[in-house]
């Protein structure tokens, strides 16, 4: 059993190895539109170090992993803000869990701003801006002991600035662990667009998240309460930006919820944001709705996600 376990662990270190190699062989040259991934695509209300409501392992890979009674499972997400902010994202993705227990997935997401116009002297519009990004990974995960979880991706990024266009590959990690007998605790801690020894140039961002059980006994009758924090570096010349807040999720039967409330930090200033989620699981199917507000008079964040599993 140990010697297994070892071998498991070598495979999922093997994997990250790889992936961390072919980021750091890349020119250091910044992807327009890296500011698009600054919105929670697929984890409104939930941390994203946890989300797992798309179901692709989007901000953190060990949360692709599927359990042993599942063998795939597909998501779509699709997040848009108000006309004033004019950010739209659409996220789509699938994850098979093959016989050895090693769960695969891929995905594309996109981010755009959808509005912007080009003008002169003149007020009158000149035609549209182009401001867009889109990322595409392959990822893997495992348990690779009863209590832990790890996962890889390798992710191709495009990004477009109206003429300016750029692309680069990225490596990043994530794990997951979980203390079952005691108030099945879980610690989750994910990078999402790392370039290894270029993190001044792309700023990647790093998430955690941590809660526990606090009523309930089994996964669909429960209510949990944790802590979740992002950190993004800004690079050589600006400070880094981040959140912290508390988190809240419960589900009875069929019905989950979920809630947020993160202070954001960038640079000396400090913005509190109200986000929450509402999920129904449906035989082999799950919906969900979220939405953040910003509490500054900028306009509403809203998300749509749909997922489907097999056994």
């Amino acid at each position: 059993m140990v010697n297994r376990m070892r071998r498991k662990l070598l495979c999922g270190l093997a994997s990250v190895g790889a992936v961390s190699l072919i980021a750091a062989a890349l020119p250091a040259q910044p992807v327009p539109a890296r500011d698009l991934w600054d919105f929670p695509l697929g984890a409104v209300g939930e941390p994203a170090a946890l989300a797992t409501e798309a179901g692709v392992g989007l901000w953190n890979p060990a949360m692709l992993a599927l359990p042993a009674d599942r063998r795939w499972r597909a998501g779509v997400a699709s997040l848009s803000t108000g006309a004033d902010q004019g950010v739209e994202g659409q996220l789509v993705g699938m994850a098979w869990r093959r016989a050895s227990g090693l769960t695969v997935g891929a995905s594309v997401a996109r981010a755009a701003v959808g509005g912007l116009v080009r003008t002169d002297t003149d007020p009158q519009s000149l035609g549209s801006i182009a401001y867009e990004s889109l990322v595409a990974s392959v990822s893997a995960a495992r348990e690779v002991t009863p209590w832990l979880t790890v996962g890889a991706a390798a992710r191709w990024r495009h990004g477009r600035a109206e003429l300016e266009t750029r692309s680069a590959l990225a490596a990043d990690l994530g794990l997951l662990a979980r203390a079952a007998g005691w108030y099945d605790a879980r610690l989750a801690i994910g990078t999402f667009l790392w370039r290894p020894g270029r993190e001044a140039e792309d700023r990647p961002l790093v998430s955690m998240a941590a809660d526990a059980r606090v009523l309930g006994n089994a996964s669909d009758a429960e209510l949990r309460i944790g802590v979740a924090a992002q950190e993004v570096t800004r690079g050589q010349r600006t400070r880094a930006t981040g959140e912290l807040g508390p988190v809240l999720s419960g589900r009875f039967g069929p019905v989950e919820a979920r809630a947020a409330l993160p202070t954001i930090r960038t640079g000396g200033e400090r913005l509190t944001r109200v986000r929450f989620s509402l999920g129904l699981h449906l035989s082999r199917f799950v919906v969900g709705i979220g939405r953040e507000d910003a509490n500054v008079g900028l306009g509403p964040l809203y998300q749509f996600t749909f997922s489907s599993f097999g056994k």
